[in-house]
């Protein structure tokens, strides 16, 4: 008999949740996870934005100061999965040594220096330098005579409003111009 009393209070005080409780925890987090969501997306959207501009500025500035370094012209470049340089990538930011003076990057022949990692889920990315695909530091001044220009980020998701260029002049001067001030004709 004490065994079959223990059994019974064992089990009244461990019954668990109920059908219409477990319901009602659901509901309530699914109400709470749709009105943080927009907040939530809008969050890794502007902090994509802001990686993928700080991981501009800095792999120009390397550049610059790489080219000075090293007496070498150095290419900076958007880069393609194939490591091929292309206007419009999202893969990664190329910063090596052209050692076949072909503008592009050649695992054989290339001394790579820096390979920043883009990827961006809510943007893209297009180098805008004259008609090549490419920047070119030069390395008697560091600077990209006849290669100015910019990288534009745009968005690509309705959540993400960040806008901008990272431009650079012929004296090699690195600018961040957010949207309100420069328009970027993003799309």
């Amino acid at each position: 008999m004490i065994i079959i009393r223990d059994f019974e209070s064992y089990h009244s005080y461990n019954r668990g949740f109920t059908l219409v409780e477990l319901i009602v925890t659901l509901a309530i987090l699914a109400i709470i996870i749709a009105i943080a969501m927009p907040m939530i997306l809008t969050q890794l959207c502007n902090m994509e934005a802001k990686r993928i501009r700080s991981t501009i500025e800095t792999t120009l500035t390397l550049a610059k100061a790489e080219s000075l370094i090293r007496r070498h012209d150095i290419i900076v470049c958007l880069s393609d999965t194939n490591n091929h340089c292309q206007k419009d990538s999202t893969n990664a930011l190329l910063l090596f040594v052209d050692n076949d003076d072909n503008h592009d990057f050649d695992v054989a022949t290339d001394l790579l220096l820096n390979q920043a990692s883009l990827e961006p889920k809510y943007g893209n990315t297009h180098l805008r330098a004259g008609q090549r695909d490419y920047v070119k530091f030069y390395g008697d001044t560091g600077k990209p005579r006849g290669h100015f220009g910019h990288i534009k980020y745009c968005p690509t998701s309705s959540y993400n409003k960040a806008m901008y260029l990272i431009s650079f002049n012929q004296m090699g001067l690195i600018k961040y111009k957010p949207n309100t001030n420069h328009p970027t004709d993003c799309p």
